[in-house]
């Protein structure tokens, strides 16, 4: 929660995804998670859900504190091998706008969009992004 409040938005809007932004131990038991540490505390964690060819990048998240050091890097780097590794031949990401130029610069390409009106924005959408077999 804290890494989507960095972006700014509202706090009942946060409140109102709180539930989907929550990972159940089903979703843990169910999927490829994996966390970054730094001196043995958690500060980002991805997890993937596999399908016969392209596997979904359903979380990428990193705490606000420890932006901007190539964290994020590291685990998308890291998720696109494992899925690679895993049969993968594309992997998508349902983004938050505000990650969208985040996966571009990473290889990423923009197939399409969903809408996702907040209150103050009702033109704000998802990109749906993926990185095919030739960035994985």
């Amino acid at each position: 929660m804290e890494a989507k409040a960095h972006w700014g938005y509202p706090a009942e809007v946060l409140e109102s995804w709180k539930q989907l932004l929550s990972v159940a131990t089903a979703d843990i038991e169910a999927k490829r998670v994996f966390v970054g540490a730094i001196d043995g505390a958690v500060v980002g964690f991805y997890s993937l859900a596999p399908a016969a060819a392209a596997w979904e990048l359903d979380n990428l998240w990193v705490s606000p504190k420890f932006m901007h050091r190539g964290l994020g890097r590291e685990l998308l780097a890291h998720a696109l091998e494992h899925a690679r590794r895993g049969g993968a031949s594309r992997v998508t990401v349902d983004a938050d706008p505000n990650a969208e130029s985040f996966y571009l610069q990473s290889g990423a390409v923009r197939y399409g969009e969903v809408p996702a009106p907040i209150p103050g924005q009702p033109e704000r959408v998802r990109p749906q992004l993926a990185f095919d077999e030739r960035a994985i």
